[in-house]
């Protein structure tokens, strides 16, 4: 046992690793291949009881967790509550309460949009929005992104819809934490949905309005972060995707 301990806690980045590896197993289209996946977490949870270096897997695993809960990721809930359980006979209950709560949250959130629907099926665009409590989900700080004409009115709507069934608390919106389903007409016998992520919505939503935009105008009328902004154009003006063109 103390050799195996000294063995893998001689690279520091075996934390990050572990935590990636479980990312790659609970995800929706893993290319591991994997033929008892309660066998795998199990040894993945014995290694982890093993590191030295916890709070790095801990962060990490929680990180990849709310990315596969906030974009519908995950293979299985039954997989993802399984692995808690595991995690939770590990390392205890402190760490391992904020993991329930993230999924608490999701669940409440699937709800409230059941109810935000039945009060308010009147707009152009699709909303679903999972309301994340402070404290439980991963720390990020909030974008000052401004939100175009096309969604400010739905996303007041649900504020106000919010706010009036739980007074007294905040809501502020994560732009760079979701996903969009944009339909997007090429050329008159071209049409396409495209799945991306809100960043790359709200860029494609300024052609609504002109053919050819500047990275500048992009950075004043969007608000997103520069680097990120770089990130999703670029991705988006591929080669091989051609979702947009740039000059040069």
């Amino acid at each position: 046992k103390e050799a195996f301990e000294e063995f893998i806690n001689k690279e520091y980045y075996t934390s990050a690793l572990l935590a990636r590896f479980a990312n790659d197993i609970l995800k929706k289209g893993t290319k591991i291949a994997i033929q008892d996946l309660e066998n795998t977490m199990d040894h993945v949870v014995m290694l982890y009881g093993y590191i030295r270096d916890k709070d790095i897997f801990e962060r990490d695993y929680q990180q990849y967790l709310a990315s596969r809960l906030l974009q519908d990721l995950s293979e299985s809930e039954q997989s993802e509550r399984s692995m808690i359980g595991k995690l939770k006979t590990e390392s205890g209950y402190h760490w391992t309460s904020k993991l329930e709560d993230m999924f608490k949250d999701i669940q409440r959130s699937k709800e409230l949009m059941v109810d935000f629907r039945k009060k308010y099926s009147d707009f152009a665009c699709e909303l679903n929005v999972s309301v994340c409590t402070t404290g439980a989900w991963p720390t990020s700080s909030i974008q000052p992104v401004k939100k175009p004409p096309d969604i400010v009115m739905v996303s007041e709507r649900f504020t106000q819809f919010y706010l009036n069934r739980f007074s007294g608390r905040r809501l502020n919106f994560q732009m760079d934490k979701g996903k969009a389903d944009v339909q997007v007409q090429f050329n008159a016998k071209c049409k396409k949905i495209l799945t991306c992520s809100t960043y790359q919505m709200l860029i494609m939503l300024l052609f609504n309005n002109k053919k050819t935009i500047t990275f500048k105008e992009m950075l004043d009328l969007t608000g997103i972060p520069r680097e990120e902004l770089e990130a999703a154009v670029l991705s988006m003006a591929h080669p091989k995707i051609k979702v947009m063109r740039k000059a040069p």
